[in-house]
């Protein structure tokens, strides 16, 4: 397998991603949060008047996965596009349109091989910016940094990628109750994996220094609650 090597990553230049998605959201949040409901479109539904905008919250996200590596076209192995898997996020609202989240998920990615497993794990911390506050329908834009790792692996041995990155992406919540939403979301996570590690299964195991560039797309069904 070889991994797409048509972008290189900055870990530093994502940091700074970070930071200024963190800016511009902080900046537009006195103008944002003080805006009249009245002027944005009809008011949420009477029973969701009180639902919960600020304060801690949790959710489980059921992710289909599309991993972009990039095999040489006739060889005998190769790791299926597309998978599927789960995310766990835990977050907290400032005020009604920032945020910050914290998620750690898993996909399973399928191989030319049966006997041959592939999956694909993740780390990430997003900024949240949301609009239409006080609505039940709340779309919203994120952006953050991320750890990634591809482990293949049979019953004997192993081998495994991992990097940083920096995901980006959008989607929407959907208020049924003051206290849960449904959501949906698109991210795309542009990755620089840096380092690999093998492991022979008999107490042999070697990590080597690498420079290569990836990326994966998820799409996802959320449910989360609100403190």
């Amino acid at each position: 397998m070889q991994l797409i090597n048509t972008w290189k990553f900055n870990p530093t230049a994502g940091l700074v991603l970070a930071i200024a998605i963190l800016a511009i959201t902080t900046i537009s949040l006195p103008v944002s949060a003080q805006v009249d409901d009245r002027d944005r479109g009809c008011e949420a539904p009477r029973e969701l008047r009180h639902m919960r905008e600020r304060g801690f919250y949790l959710g489980l996200k059921f992710i289909g996965s599309s991993l972009h590596v990039d095999d040489d076209g006739d060889g005998v192995f190769f790791v299926k596009d597309d998978g599927g898997g789960l995310q766990l996020h835990a977050g907290y609202s400032f005020n009604r349109v920032f945020s910050l989240e914290f998620s750690v998920g898993a996909a399973n990615h399928e191989t030319s091989v049966q006997s041959i497993d592939a999956d694909f794990s993740l780390v990430q911390l997003f900024a949240h910016y949301r609009f239409r506050p006080g609505h039940g329908f709340r779309p919203y834009v994120k952006g953050g940094i991320g750890g990634y790792g591809l482990k293949i692996s049979n019953n004997v041995a192993s081998v495994r990628v991992e990097g940083g990155g920096v995901p980006i992406g959008g989607g929407f919540d959907y208020f049924f109750s003051k206290h849960f939403s449904l959501g949906v979301d698109l991210t795309h996570n542009i990755i620089n994996y840096d380092k690999i590690e093998i492991d022979l299964g008999d107490g042999a195991t070697a990590g080597f220094e690498m420079d290569e560039a990836g990326a994966m797309t998820s799409l996802g069904l959320a449910l989360a609650f609100y403190f």
